[in-house]
């Protein structure tokens, strides 16, 4: 008995510019289009393949808006990776970062890693389309940065594809592709770009805000390089990380990384709102923060982000300045909060803090 083959549809096509595809951004910064209505993702659509393709393609076109209106805006200028590339060619597999061209001088540094299927200017692709592209693309993380006077690195982890003739986060549906050499994986992009970048700046204030799986991107390349940079951060913010500080062993690694990192975590129904507590698999201090939404966390905390890096401006980074020191209470440092360490049922070490808590650590 013969079947017949079903043929798939073929891949759908769409215009390369915001208006060409229907919307514009207003000034709420929410998609809209010809009529007005802000741009929503049909969920009731017979065709769900050719709706996600849509949505794929109006935040690809979104983050391109985005990120031209931070080279015009903010100053911010692209750069290729692998770096000795040079700059008119465009036939060699590379991709993108975003950078501030004071980054090689700047006292502050700012690097921000975003988590998977996010592409160089883009913290949330679903806040992105759905509420914000200020906040959902980094525009807004990048403009109050700069207005504050850090230097700014944005990473681009997940451009590993070369496919005619640019670099692509999505998965190639051809063969006629090629993995971008020293990119071949988000870890190794980071830390290509920390090893031959951001160690060749003259910083000694380094900043980093990675994204759910970028906190393991970072934690991995900041470890392999640990010589260099245990002296010059000043500050780590880590949104719904994904990672676990049991794959470093290293004790004086652990000390350090507990001083300086801090988590961020969207609530569940029965936490405290807001409260500091220690989790044993993040190796730091977390912040629960007042939202239950996924990916929102990211917006809710940026300004809080901003206060915690405040605190450890002009301070002397060098580890063993402060790697025994007595620091105070500090509401808008995190790292400073006195938790409880306990051991649950299951055996594993937790901890919380409350508004009572005012020893020092």
């Amino acid at each position: 008995m013969y079947r017949r083959r079903v043929k798939k549809p073929p891949v759908p096509v769409f215009p390369e510019t915001l208006e060409e595809m229907g919307y514009i951004i207003n000034e709420r910064s929410q998609i809209i289009d010809s009529s007005g209505k802000q741009y929503t993702f049909d969920l009731k659509a017979k065709n769900r393949d050719y709706q996600e393709a849509h949505s794929r393609a109006l935040a690809d076109v979104t983050v391109r808006s985005a990120v031209a209106r931070m080279e015009k805006e903010l100053g911010l200028v692209e750069a290729k990776v692998p770096f000795e590339i040079e700059k008119d060619d465009t036939t060699t597999p590379h991709a993108n970062i975003l950078m501030s061209p004071d980054v090689k001088q700047c006292k502050r540094l700012l690097v921000l890693v975003p988590g998977t299927k996010e592409t160089v200017g883009s913290w949330s692709r679903r806040i992105l389309t759905k509420f914000s592209v200020e906040e959902g693309s980094m525009f807004y993380t990048a403009k109050r940065a700069r207005a504050e006077g850090y230097g700014i690195v944005m990473l681009n982890p997940n451009a590993q594809y070369w496919v005619n003739d640019q670099a692509t986060i999505h998965t190639p549906i051809t063969r006629a592709f090629e993995i971008i050499p020293s990119l071949r994986t988000p870890e190794e992009h980071a830390d290509y770009v920390l090893r031959h970048l951001i160690q060749s700046c003259a910083s000694k204030e380094i900043y980093f805000i990675a994204h759910k799986y970028g906190a393991e991107i970072l934690i991995q390349a900041i470890h392999a390089q640990f010589d260099f940079f245990r002296d010059r951060v000043a500050g780590i913010a880590l949104v719904e990380g994904t990672y676990s500080i049991h794959c470093f062993p290293d004790l004086a690694f652990r000390s350090w990384w507990s001083k300086n990192a801090a988590g961020y975590i969207p609530s569940e129904e029965d936490e405290i709102k807001n409260k500091v507590e220690y989790r044993d698999a993040t190796g730091c201090n977390c912040v629960v923060v007042n939202t239950k939404e996924y990916d929102y966390t990211i917006m809710e905390v940026m300004p809080d982000i901003f206060r915690f890096f405040n605190t450890r401006k002009n301070r002397d980074n060098s580890f063993n300045s402060y790697k025994d020191a007595i620091r105070p209470l500090n509401e808008d440092d995190p790292t400073t909060a006195m938790v409880a360490i306990h051991v649950d049922q299951n055996g594993e070490d937790g901890g919380s803090w409350d508004e009572s808590t005012t020893a020092t650590k």
